[in-house]
């Protein structure tokens, strides 16, 4: 499997991913804007032989990073795949001097708490009513760098 940057040609893929992952969907529209204007943007996808698998987009301003999506097809879960992709992000933010990711996940993503968790992630606060539905968030963050 390949991590890569993520192109134009990968969106209907990575929203069918979307898609059955979200409660809170992100549209083309967004992707776009993170792909060709956002300049904080990292956008990445998993890659086995041309099959996207699943994708991470971040955001590296400064000294932090903010993961907002990480996310694996669902017959594909539980393969390691979204841990790789976390891997390759904290790589890559730690060789430009970030010190810390931020990140906020649904009080009830369990699964993606306890990945988050495997990598350091720390609970940090409760954002209340934090999603478009009222569900709340928690606010995570991992030391990495110096």
């Amino acid at each position: 499997m390949k991590i890569r940057p993520m192109c134009e040609e990968d969106l209907e893929k990575v929203l069918a991913i979307e898609n059955e992952s979200f409660i809170s969907k992100w549209h083309k529209e967004q992707f776009l804007y993170e792909l060709n204007e956002n300049p904080y943007a990292v956008l990445l996808v998993a890659d086995y032989e041309g099959v996207i698998c699943g994708f991470i987009d971040f955001w590296v301003t400064f000294d932090v990073a903010q993961l907002n999506q990480i996310a694996v097809h669902p017959a594909l879960r539980k393969k390691g795949i979204a841990s790789v992709l976390i891997e390759d992000m904290i790589n890559r933010v730690t060789k430009v001097d970030v010190n810390k990711i931020t990140l906020e996940v649904r009080v009830n993503n369990e699964s993606a708490i306890n990945l988050y968790e495997k990598f350091g992630f720390k609970r940090e606060l409760l954002k209340k009513s934090y999603y478009d539905n009222g569900d709340d968030a928690i606010f995570m963050i991992k030391e990495v760098g110096e």
